[in-house]
């Protein structure tokens, strides 16, 4: 029998670019929108700038999220992975 998978004590998120402007941040995140796709714009302070993440999710699994950064990646879209703990 094989044990359990422990929880995964980890969200994920699928962040489709980091912006200087908040306008070019919503300008993604609405691209993101017509590809069906629910993203959210948060400011971030990094090195004394403010820095508007776009991020879908959270994903409750890796290959959730990995799945969502697939199908961005096939339609042109940079992304990368973050994990963050729950």
């Amino acid at each position: 029998m094989k044990p359990t998978p422990a929880a995964d004590p980890f969200n994920y998120f699928v962040q489709a670019g980091a912006f200087a402007k908040p306008e070019d941040a919503e300008q993604q995140r609405a691209r993101l929108a017509m590809m069906g796709y629910e993203a959210k714009v948060t400011e971030r302070e990094q090195s004394g700038r403010t820095v508007y993440r776009v991020r879908i999710g959270p994903f409750p699994a890796k290959d959730a999220a990995d799945g969502a950064k697939d199908k961005l990646a096939a339609a042109g879209v940079d992304s990368a992975l973050v994990r963050v703990q729950k």
